[in-house]
C-alpha cells in the first residue's frame, strides 16, 4: 500500500535511518543542514514546518511501528529530525546552530532525567517525547546563554 511505504520513508527519513551506523545522528546532521541552509529566517514560516513535521512523524512512525518488533526501532529516525528542529528553530545563527546539534545530541545520547523517564509512554508517543524534550532541552539552554 502507498501509506505504508510513505510511513516508511518519512519515519525513516527517506531512508537514512537505514544507515549502518549512528542513524540518529545522521539525521540530526542532515536536518541541521537543512535547517541551515533552506528554512528561512520568518520564525511563523519556521513554526509552520516543525508543526508540519512533527504531525506527519507521528503519524508515520505509528503506521510504521507495526512492521518492527521493538518498541523504538533504531529505522525510525524522524523523531531526531523532530528533535533536532525544535532545537534549532529560533536560531539561524551558524555556530549556534552547531552547539544546537551537539547539544542535541548529547541530551539524546544520555537521556538526562525526565528526558529518560519519558521514552517509556507507549507507541509512538515515547518515541517522539524524549526528542521533544531534548530539543526543547537545547533551546532553553541556547536562549538563555546565548
Amino acid at each position: 500500500m502507498i501509506i505504508n511505504r510513505m510511513s516508511q520513508l518519512f519515519s525513516t527519513f527517506f531512508y537514512i535511518g537505514k544507515a549502518k551506523y549512528a542513524p540518529g545522528t545522521i539525521a540530526s546532521f542532515v536536518t541541521f543542514l537543512i535547517w541551515y541552509y533552506f528554512t528561512p529566517e520568518n520564525i511563523l514560516f519556521r513554526l509552520l514546518i516543525f508543526f508540519g513535521i512533527s504531525i506527519i512523524g507521528f503519524f508515520s512512525i505509528k503506521n510504521s511501528l507495526k512492521y518492527y518488533n521493538d518498541k523504538d526501532p533504531q529505522e525510525i529516525v524522524i523523531d531526531e529530525v523532530i528533535g533536532m528542529s525544535l532545537s534549532l528553530l529560533f536560531f539561524t545563527d551558524l555556530g549556534t546552530m552547531f552547539i544546537a546539534f551537539i547539544l542535541f545530541r548529547v541530551f539524546d545520547i544520555l537521556k538526562p532525567s525526565i528526558i529518560y523517564y519519558s521514552q517509556f509512554y507507549y507507541g509512538a508517543y515515547g518515541i517522539i517525547l524524549d526528542d521533544l524534550l531534548a530539543g526543547l532541552c537545547t533551546s532553553v539552554i541556547l536562549i538563555k546563554y546565548i
